[in-house]
């Protein structure tokens, strides 16, 4: 009887486990399954990670890693990471003789993955004033979405100065720049942020690196480069917190309500067009200008022209311009590009303005440069914005002719 009862519990127990390694079999070709899809399809826009974590920036782009990007355009952009880990064409570490270098430093407006690599208005103007110089010029792109201008005073110390580039462009967007370089305001935290001291000195703080949220990153980023399934995981519970952080940040449920954009001008930079500015804004905005000096001398130093262009709000477009009026009469939408360029004026840099540029554009052709066309739906330059702002650029540029007497270049 004990025999029979020992045999009993073995052949119970030995189902009992076949059952369990059947389920995990299946449970493991399903995830393989789901991977292949995933790969394949880019089913819910899927893809495999080519963001990782960074020491000195937060993160970055990885290095010679395929994107694939589907957000806002209406078919998914390809193309690969150059090998210094910028969207853009591959570069020689030493510049070509008889070339003349622009280092472009900005957020997501400069990376533009919301168009092909050949239609950004880096690529625009390159070609424009290779054809009104007749020499050769690289436009390069230093752009990456999120950054401010601490990152960018970082990229520009560590990496730009190494490919010896005769002229630096500083694209400066006003909502997100001034929102995001403050660590108070700044929807995410995982990131340097630079102090100023007491008697005006730039102190940097990379506390980030220690918190655990961090490391988890750079414990999964191994995983998210090799795994579509676990980077979409990661994408869709980042997007989970974003828009918490979005619906904490306003009382107003709908948009485009008289309430909606009464908190909108109140608790973001957009107060600082009106007469009642955001203290914490305010104060931001200054550690900005701070951090653009401090750039600007760099680059006096370093023997490098350097350029502000001060970019677009959603202000250029009359309706959402007297929107704004109807809540704050004194809501001024230009202040941003007349503020700067009597601050580059200070500092004697040259400037751009674009806001009044795509106001012109949208009067005369009433065509948005941005995709999408309200509140809701507001995203990076389109291909007609691209357009405009190759133009401009390119106007502004050719002032700065780098050909000396004999033609060659300076």
């Amino acid at each position: 009887m004990e025999d029979k009862s020992k045999n009993l519990k073995t052949r119970t127990l030995r189902s009992i486990l076949i059952k369990i390694s059947f389920i995990f079999i299946i449970f493991f070709v399903f995830i393989i399954v789901l991977e292949i899809v995933f790969r394949t399809t880019h089913l819910f826009g899927a893809r495999i990670s080519w963001v990782e974590p960074d020491s000195v920036i937060g993160f970055r782009f990885s290095p010679g890693k395929k994107y694939w990007h589907n957000k806002e355009n209406d078919h998914p952009i390809t193309g690969r990471i150059n090998s210094y880990g910028w969207r853009d064409k591959e570069w020689s570490h030493d510049k070509p003789a008889g070339t003349y270098r622009v280092a472009v430093l900005g957020d997501s407006m400069v990376a533009a993955f919301e168009v092909e690599s050949d239609r950004t208005f880096l690529a625009l103007a390159e070609e424009r004033l290779k054809s009104s110089w007749g020499l050769n010029v690289e436009l390069m792109n230093f752009g990456r979405f999120g950054f401010t201008q601490t990152e960018e005073l970082i990229v520009l110390k560590n990496e730009i100065k190494h490919f010896s580039p005769d002229m630096v462009l500083l694209f400066f967007l006003p909502v997100n720049d001034i929102q995001e370089v403050g660590r108070e305001t700044s929807p995410y935290k995982l990131r340097p942020f630079y102090d100023v001291s007491e008697s005006g000195e730039l102190i940097l703080d990379t506390s980030f690196l220690d918190e655990p949220e961090f490391k988890i990153k750079c414990f999964l980023n191994s995983f998210k480069q090799h795994s579509a399934l676990i980077s979409l995981v990661c994408e869709r519970y980042n997007a989970y917190k974003k828009q918490k952080r979005l619906k904490a940040n306003f009382t107003s449920e709908s948009l485009a309500t008289e309430e909606w954009f009464r908190d909108l001008i109140a608790e973001s930079c957009l107060s600082l067009c009106t007469n009642s500015p955001n203290e914490a804004y305010l104060r931001n905005y200054q550690l900005n200008k701070t951090l653009i000096k401090a750039m600007s001398d760099y680059c006096k130093e370093e023997g490098m022209e350097f350029v502000l262009v001060t970019l677009d709000i959603q202000a250029y477009v009359p309706e959402i311009e007297n929107q704004l009026k109807l809540v704050d009469s004194t809501f001024n939408s230009n202040f941003f590009e007349d503020h700067l360029k009597d601050f580059a004026e200070s500092i004697d840099i040259e400037h751009l303005g674009l806001q009044r540029i795509f106001r012109q554009s949208f009067v005369d052709t009433g065509i948005h440069l941005h995709w999408g066309k309200d509140w809701k739906s507001w995203g990076h330059w389109n291909y007609e914005g691209h357009e405009v702002v190759a133009e401009a650029l390119t106007n502004k540029l050719k002032a700065f002719s780098p050909l000396n007497d004999s033609g060659s270049v300076r």
